[in-house]
Order: structure tokens, then C-alpha cells, then sequence
């Protein structure tokens, strides 16, 4: 063979192993292709936190349905009921005995974190080592006042010279922790509980023996609408109320703290997760693949004819709201154990 020939051929065999090398790599970093082949004709398994029916397992199951089709490979879905202490036997699962492969995922409980910090009987999980997917809803707190009453938002209620009282369910109840909450931090407010539901609490407010009341923003909604009630705070993230203030700008350091466990199991709201030790990519595909199913038009439609509220919250602030809620100050939990 001459030097020419013999030239050629090494030239030809290094630009050959340079362009598989090149497509070896562009398959290794690219998550969804290389775990195609581990999806493909597996099952994944869907962790509901609570027993049949009811917000959990709708949420479930609705995401069970869905997010499938998002994950590179289509694998089969099935959903696992596992109710029992408030979802605490579902987290305990998901942390000791779910696999580590990326094969189950979980909707769990909105106050896991706080349950883990609280010291619940029969947490054996560390919420830290669980590794969130995100959310597919999340809630908010508001106090909402007459629409002609003269404090607008919580800088003017913080100064007013009068005292504004608000209608609430029982003690201990959200309402009135709200309300406490406020007033504990030097806001002239008074909560008058005792009535019973939102309904009451509303009427209360139109018969003018209070002049505001608080609780979830999807349950006031209607009575803010047919009222003419003006939101004046907020605690939480929802789409509607991003011109309104969170109360955690104005509040002092320890009740913002105390305001953040108060509000972190809404915000968290249907949080989904996966077992610790899941390898990297695996975790990168079923976060992008919940994200694309709480996206998904046929999921959408599909709650909206059940009047469920989608709303997707990302793993980051998932995470975010874990660390807070877990690094909350030993005054801060004794205060919200008594609240």
C-alpha cells in the first residue's frame, strides 16, 4: 500500500471515529434520549397520599393520566392509593421503600415539611432527601374588606386609628389565625369567630356586624365578587392577586416567619416527588415531563370540567419552601403549634 493510500485510510478512520464519538456524546447529554430505552415498556406508579375521592386523588389521578406521554419512552401509568396519618404513610413510602430508579413518583401531603418540623408521631421520612417534582395547584390566604370602608391595603389597616373587625369560623381555625396573626404584630384588628362557614362569614360582613373577614381566595371569590369586597393582603402566590400585597412585606421578622408555616401548605399545594437517590437525569425528565402535563390542554380541559384550579408550581420553589418551613426557629413552631 503506498503512503498515500495508507494516508487516506487514517484520515478516513479518525474522521469516523471523531463523528461517533461526536454522536456517542450528543445521545450521553441529552437526558430524554438516553433514558428512552429505560422508560420504554416500564409502568410508572403514581403515589396518591390519601384513600379514593376527594382533591388528592383527583389530582392523582388526573396527573397519572396525562403525564405519561410526556416522558421519552411512553411508559404505561398505574395509580397506588395510600392513605393513613394524613400522608405521612405515603411520604414514610416514598422514602424507605420506593424504588430509586424514577419508577414512582407521589402526590404527598401539603404540611410534610411542617409535620417533619413539629415532630409528628410517626414521621420516619426526611422531607430534604425526597426529591420534589413541583406542584400541580397552590392556594392563597387573603383578608378582604367592604369595598367602601377606608383602609385599602395592610399599609393603611397598620395605621388605622380604628378597629376593624373580622368574622371567622371557629378558634384555631385558618380565618381566625390569620387574623391573629395580624394582631399579634400590632395591626388594629379584632377576629370574632363563631360562625359557620364562608357563607356566614360573608353574610356577617353584609349585615355590617364586622366589616371584613379572611380565609382562602377560591372560597371568598364569589362573596368578593357579589359584595363588592376589596382585597386589602394577601399570603401566597395566586395569579389574581399579584397587585396585591403579601402580608410578609410588612410583617416583623418572627411574624413573617410564623406567616411563612402559616401559608407554606398552601403554596406547596399538591406537591409531587419522587424517591431520594433518583439518578440526575431520571429527575430532570419527570420534572420536565410534570411540567408539560400540568400544560397539557386534554389535562386542562379535564379540570376545568371538574372546576379543579392548575396551577404549576416548580420544583425550586418546592424546594424553597421546604427549607424555610424546616430551618423555622424553635419560637416560631411553638408559636404556630399553639395557634
Amino acid at each position: 500500500m503506498s503512503n498515500r493510500n495508507h494516508r487516506i485510510r487514517s484520515f478516513v478512520a479518525i474522521a469516523l471515529a471523531g463523528a461517533l464519538s461526536a454522536t456517542a456524546f450528543i445521545a450521553g447529554s441529552n437526558p430524554a434520549h438516553s433514558q428512552e430505552s429505560f422508560y420504554k415498556g416500564k409502568t410508572l406508579n403514581v403515589v396518591i397520599r390519601s384513600g379514593p375521592g376527594g382533591g388528592n386523588d383527583f389530582y392523582g389521578r388526573l396527573v397519572a393520566r396525562h403525564i405519561g406521554k410526556h416522558i421519552p419512552g411512553k411508559p404505561d401509568t398505574i395509580s397506588t392509593n395510600m392513605g393513613g396519618s394524613g400522608g405521612i404513610v405515603a411520604a414514610n413510602y416514598m422514602a424507605v421503600q420506593a424504588k430509586r430508579d424514577g419508577s414512582e413518583i407521589a402526590i404527598l401531603g401539603r404540611d410534610i415539611a411542617v409535620a417533619q418540623r413539629i415532630g409528628a408521631t410517626g414521621v420516619r421520612y426526611d422531607v430534604r432527601k425526597l426529591i420534589p417534582l413541583g406542584s400541580a395547584s397552590s392556594s392563597t390566604w387573603a383578608w378582604v374588606i367592604k369595598g367602601d370602608h377606608p383602609v385599602k391595603g395592610l399599609k393603611d389597616l397598620k395605621t388605622y386609628k380604628g378597629t376593624v373587625k373580622f368574622s371567622g369560623t371557629g378558634a384555631g381555625t385558618g380565618s381566625i389565625q390569620l387574623v391573629k396573626l395580624l394582631k399579634d404584630d400590632g395591626f388594629p384588628v379584632q377576629p370574632i369567630s363563631g360562625y359557620d362557614g364562608t357563607g356566614e362569614k360573608l353574610l356577617a360582613v353584609a349585615r355590617g356586624e364586622v366589616q371584613a373577614t379572611s380565609g382562602s381566595y377560591g372560597s371568598l371569590l364569589k362573596g368578593i365578587q357579589e359584595e363588592n369586597l376589596r382585597v386589602i393582603g394577601r399570603l401566597g402566590k395566586h395569579k389574581d392577586l399579584m397587585n396585591v400585597m403579601d402580608a410578609r412585606e410588612i410583617l416583623s421578622d418572627d411574624m413573617r416567619a410564623l406567616a411563612n408555616m402559616m401559608a407554606a401548605p398552601f403554596e406547596a399545594g399538591r406537591p409531587y416527588y419522587t424517591a431520594p437517590e433518583v439518578p440526575r437525569d431520571r429527575v430532570q425528565i419527570l420534572r420536565a415531563a410534570f411540567k408539560g402535563a400540568l400544560h397539557d390542554p386534554e389535562l386542562l380541559n379535564e379540570a376545568k370540567r371538574s372546576k379543579k384550579d392548575i396551577n404549576w408550581v416548580g420544583a425550586e420553589d418546592v424546594e424553597k419552601i421546604v427549607k424555610e418551613i424546616l430551618n423555622a426557629p424553635d419560637k416560631i413552631v411553638d408559636q404556630f403549634k399553639a395557634m
